[in-house]
C-alpha cells in the first residue's frame, strides 16, 4: 500500500511509479512518470516511455545518460503533451519499497529549465488555469495521426501545440 504522507511530499522533478491510463482504459503496469506540478491536493504527471518513437517529438524531456542515477532502468522520455492531474490519494501510485513510497528518483537539475519551459508553453494554450486543470484531470492524450509534427525549441509560436487536446 502506498503511503499518503509520502505522496503528499512529492515535488516537481520527482519521478514516480504510476499506472498511467491509456485512452482505452487502465494500464496493466506502473511506469515512470514525471511530477510537473504538485500542490497540497493534487499532482500533475507527465507520461514516461522508453519508446524511441517520434510521437509528440519536441514536447518531451529525455533522460539518456543519467537514467540510472535518476532511478530509471532504461533511457526514458517524459512526454509533457500527455499528462494527467490526480489526487494524492489516487490508488494508481505504486509503492517501490517497503516504506510505501512511489518515488523512483529525481530529474537532473540540468533538465529543470526544459521542464519549466515546456510546461509554460503548454499552459499558454488555455484561457484560464481552471480550464487547464479540468482538461488535465480528465487526462490529456494527444490525437494520433492526421497531425503535423512540430518541434518546440524554446520560442515556438503560441499555437505550436494542439490547442484542443483529446480528453478521455
Amino acid at each position: 500500500m502506498t503511503s499518503y504522507r509520502a505522496i503528499q511530499s512529492l515535488r516537481p522533478r520527482d519521478l514516480v511509479a504510476f499506472r498511467f491510463p491509456y485512452v482505452e482504459g487502465c494500464s496493466p503496469y506502473a511506469r515512470p512518470c514525471l511530477v510537473l506540478e504538485a500542490t497540497t491536493a493534487e499532482v500533475l504527471l507527465a507520461y514516461g516511455t522508453t519508446s524511441r518513437g517520434r510521437a509528440n517529438q519536441g514536447f518531451e524531456i529525455r533522460v539518456n545518460q543519467d537514467f540510472a542515477a535518476c532511478g530509471l532502468l532504461k533511457p526514458t522520455r517524459f512526454v509533457t503533451a500527455r499528462r494527467l492531474r490526480v489526487s494524492h490519494t489516487d490508488c494508481r501510485f505504486e509503492a517501490q519499497s517497503e516504506l510505501g513510497v512511489p518515488l523512483l528518483g529525481t530529474l537532473p537539475n540540468s533538465l529543470e529549465a526544459r521542464m519549466s519551459g515546456l510546461l509554460d508553453h503548454l499552459c499558454a494554450d488555455y484561457a484560464t488555469p481552471e480550464l487547464r486543470y479540468r482538461a488535465e484531470r480528465a487526462g490529456i492524450h494527444p490525437r494520433k495521426g492526421g497531425r503535423r509534427r512540430r518541434r518546440w525549441r524554446g520560442s515556438a509560436p503560441l499555437g505550436a501545440c494542439d490547442p484542443h487536446p483529446t480528453a478521455i
